[in-house]
C-alpha cells in the first residue's frame, strides 16, 4: 500500500508498506516504470519519510545544477531535509537496507540450506 510520495523533477519516492517495514522506492515521473536499483527499507515510517523528502530534495538540486540555474529555495530544502534525516536516523537508530540486499537474502533462503561434508 502506498503511504506518501514526494516528487523529484524526474522521479517520485514512493514509501509503501513492506513485510520487514516500510520501503522507499523510486519511480519514473514519465514512464510509470519502477528502479530496480534503487529500493530502501526501513523500520520506521518517520524516517522512511524523511528518506524519500531528502532523496527528491537532492534530485531537484541534481537537475538544477545540470541545467545552470540557481535557486536559493532548492539549496535550503536540500540542507533541511539531509538534516532532518539524519537527526531522525540517529534518534531512531534506523539507517535503513538497502532493497537489493533484501532481495538478495530472501532469494538464499529459498533456496534451502546446503549441507556441508566434512
Amino acid at each position: 500500500m502506498l503511504l506518501s510520495a514526494s516528487e523529484g523533477r524526474h522521479w517520485r519516492y514512493e514509501v509503501c508498506e513492506h513485510e520487514d517495514g516500510y520501503l522507499v522506492q523510486m519511480r519514473d515521473l514519465t514512464t510509470g516504470d519502477l528502479d530496480d536499483e534503487f529500493s530502501t527499507i526501513f523500520r520506521t515510517l518517520p524516517v522512511a519519510f524523511a528518506y524519500a523528502e531528502m532523496s527528491a530534495a537532492y534530485e531537484r538540486y541534481a537537475a538544477c545544477e545540470l541545467e545552470h540555474v540557481q535557486d536559493e529555495q532548492i539549496e535550503f530544502d536540500v540542507e533541511a531535509t539531509e538534516r532532518h534525516f539524519i537527526d531522525l536516523s540517529d534518534r531512531l537508530h534506523d539507517s535503513g537496507i538497502n532493497g537489493v540486499v533484501i532481495q538478495a537474502w530472501e532469494r538464499e533462503s529459498q533456496r534451502g540450506q546446503a549441507r556441508l561434508l566434512h
